[in-house]
């Protein structure tokens, strides 16, 4: 019941960040190399999972032949709709913007390495998210990074467990930080 759930998604996002946190250090430093998370295709940086079915809204960047992100805002989010299929996908509702879209104001930077976009869900402003990508193994790879227990960390999972009826009982970050430990916050109301 994918319609019913706008209620409580834009509440249990909006739980995850604290006002004025951003990352304090480039993501993708060179001494880091080998310890980070495995890199995701760049249609998928990075997905919000949900307790109330398998379905999942996923953030990908549009990028050309050469992975530099392609228009004004790059990053875009879809549902997979994995309860019809593994490669069934759709567009957000428009109703759905409040919990799952991205403010508009989407920066993109030249890296050593590639690009790097900086984003903000709008269930959530005022926390940063940096979508690095690159080219690796002959195709498009990105890495989204956000700050986890205080530090900065690859995003892997984020996972919204929701409260019967309605509402959020938590919201689960989990990643993995640039020293290649795991980085794990829970935030509760």
């Amino acid at each position: 019941m994918r319609h019913d759930e706008w209620k409580w998604r834009s509440l249990g996002l909006a739980l995850l960040l604290g006002p004025g946190l951003s990352l304090a250090e480039p993501a993708g430093k060179a001494d880091t190399v080998g310890k980070i998370a495995p890199a995701r295709s760049a249609d998928s940086a990075f997905f919000i999972a949900r307790s109330t079915n398998q379905n999942q809204v996923h953030y990908g960047v549009r990028v050309d032949e050469h992975c530099q992100p392609r228009g004004p805002q790059p990053v875009h989010a879809y549902w997979r709709m994995l309860e019809k299929g593994d490669k069934a996908v759709e567009p957000l509702l428009g109703r759905e913007g409040p919990a799952y879209g991205l403010v508009d104001s989407q920066q993109v930077e030249a890296t050593a390495s590639g690009w790097t976009v900086h984003v903000r869900l709008r269930a959530w402003p005022d926390r940063t998210i940096d979508v690095e990508v690159f080219r690796e193994n002959g195709r498009c790879a990105a890495r989204a990074w956000t700050r986890m227990e205080g530090r900065a960390a690859q995003i892997e999972r984020i996972f919204v467990k929701t409260a019967w009826p309605t509402g959020v009982d938590y919201v689960l970050l989990n990643g993995t930080g640039t020293d290649g430990r795991s980085a794990r916050e829970v935030i509760r109301r």
